[in-house]
């Protein structure tokens, strides 16, 4: 019987570069209990008909089922009362076919108990794991265990965010096919895989140097999988038969013996006269894998690592670097406070500048344009001010009428009113400025904490502070924990610093939405009342 902890130590040991995990479904049905592709559409075939009717018309091919599923769940989704309270939900937001059933997807998965099932020893596994320093996660999963087990890991939805965006390859989770968090990021029919498809040479050019460079441990899925099987290819199209064997060399799957002993197999991978040769550990225990990935583990946090090649690669791409360097003598590093990221003696811009630098642009935007030449993104980054450079009575008339016909929701607005001594609703409804009544109603009809995150809240940080919540975890992460506090609960002070030390600019979607949210959530809670 193969030794899977030390065959897998030997694995690392001749690598360079620290482990991806390349996650599949059958890692959420190990510990959550969560079904399969065709369980789950069997789920929603309840109200209306057989799955296996689905599957049979489309000769076994899921996502065509799933489209076909789709296709019948709609006229149910769209007439049955039991979905109201979904169609008031995503109001706006369903205009094809295959949205309903992709809601409800959501819907469900949101629901889902994340703190785990199944045996002691399979939970042991999971606690294996969440110590495990691995650089990165990809999945094809919707679920949130991912971001349960690495919750300080920022997470990318779907290809569009991954091709278009800068992502470290450091403490990050690459949602390939989508997540629940966003209905229509899911890859789930026909349509939707011939897209993801189309676009696999792009993201197998993204996602070409992590396969290059670190070993990838496949876990939840069949070496079988044709999915998995096409980016492969697409990856191995773009490389040199030197270059191939490197990369077979870094595929490891990980799959269970069904009671058989551990041993470690080969398995062949063929199209178009191109082999690529993986490894295969097989074990019902996986733990012995999962703890040789632990003690392979670097001394420096892959969150930590994040936190400073970020920061050093907008400063390589930034047009003007000099204004983002400060050069200064090292006796001069007392003040810690003017420090955001070091590299030998070095220092980022001063806060002040920025600030001042940003001051001047609004003040010549209004200049050119006027109130009415006033967005949202003016206002975000005005709130972020200790005090508005906007006279609130020409933006209240001038630029809310604007503002009121955007479909952005979560607008900071109370402050504005403040300013011109509006406190109440009385008040408001006496006042000239219908636009920014609007605008307080409609954010009245909408929550601000994503029940998405609500398990992860309740698990990791419902017993912390709003201090505690941005000092542990990511600032991405910030917006969208805070807003599950109890309001009593939440201390102003502390979330006012944060909002001022950042500017959506920051934060890559959809997470500068999470943070223009933050922003609203403190200009009710702070300046706020209700309509």
């Amino acid at each position: 019987m193969a030794n899977l902890k030390e065959e897998t130590a030997n694995l690392l040991k001749s690598k360079s570069g620290s482990p991806f995990l390349f996650v599949g479904s059958g890692f959420s049905r190990r510990y959550i209990a969560l079904e399969d592709w065709r369980g789950l559409l069997s789920r929603f075939c309840e109200d209306i008909g057989e799955f296996n009717y689905y599957s049979a018309t489309a000769n076994g091919n899921l996502p065509r089922a799933a489209g076909l599923i789709a296709k019948d769940f709609h006229e149910i989704w769209w007439r049955d009362p039991k979905f109201s309270a979904s169609r008031e939900k995503y109001q706006g937001n369903t205009n094809l076919v295959s949205d309903a059933l992709k809601n409800e997807i959501c819907e469900y998965l949101s629901e889902v108990d994340l703190s785990g099932v199944g045996a002691e020893e399979i939970q042991n596994e999971l606690s294996i794991l969440k110590d495990a320093n691995v650089n990165g996660i990809i999945t094809t999963n919707w679920d949130f265990l991912l971001e349960e087990i690495f919750p300080e890991y920022r997470v990318f939805i779907g290809q569009e965010e991954l091709l278009f965006s800068n992502p470290q390859a450091i403490a990050e989770i690459y949602k390939i096919h989508g997540c629940a968090s966003r209905p229509k990021s899911l890859v789930l029919t026909e349509e939707d895989y011939v897209d993801f498809e189309g676009k696999n040479p792009y993201l197998a050019a993204k996602l070409i140097t992590l396969f290059i460079e670190h070993p990838i441990f496949f876990i939840g899925y069949s070496v079988t999988d044709p999915h998995i099987q096409s980016i492969f290819f697409s990856i191995a199209e773009c490389l040199t038969p030197d270059k191939l064997e490197k990369f077979s060399e870094n595929l490891i799957f990980v799959r269970r013996a069904g009671g058989k002993e551990d041993s470690v197999q080969k398995f062949t991978f063929s199209e178009g006269g191109r082999n690529i040769i993986a490894t295969v550990l097989e074990t019902d225990d996986f733990s012995s894998i999962y703890t040789a990935i632990n003690e392979n583990k670097r001394k420096i946090p892959a969150r930590v690592l994040r936190y400073c090649k970020e920061p050093m690669y907008e400063l390589v791409k930034s047009e003007s670097p000099e204004k983002k360097i400060s050069v200064i003598d090292i006796d001069e590093l007392d003040n810690s406070d003017e420090v955001e990221f070091v590299v030998g003696v070095g220092v980022a811009q001063a806060q002040s500048e920025k600030q001042e630098k940003l001051v001047g642009q609004r003040e010549r935007a209004l200049a050119e344009s006027g109130y009415q030449g006033i967005n949202l993104s003016d206002i975000y980054t005005d709130f972020t001010k200790d005090k508005s450079i906007f006279d609130p009575k020409k933006l209240l008339k001038l630029a809310f009428p604007i503002f009121r016909r955007s479909s952005t929701t979560f607008i900071p607005v109370f402050r504005y009113l403040r300013d011109v001594g509006i406190k109440n609703a009385e008040e408001l409804n006496a006042s000239p400025y219908t636009s920014a009544r609007a605008v307080c109603e409609r954010i009245a009809k909408k929550s601000y904490a994503l029940s998405s995150y609500k398990s992860q809240y309740d698990k990791h940080w419902a017993s912390k502070t709003t201090s505690e919540i941005i000092a542990e975890t990511a600032p991405e992460k910030v917006a969208i924990f805070v807003p599950h506090q109890d309001p009593k609960e939440v201390d102003l002070e502390a979330l006012n610093k944060f909002i001022s030390d950042h500017n959506p600019s920051d934060f890559i979607d959809p997470y500068s939405s999470f943070y223009r949210k933050l922003c609203s959530f403190y200009d009710k809670m702070a300046y706020g009342f209700d309509v």
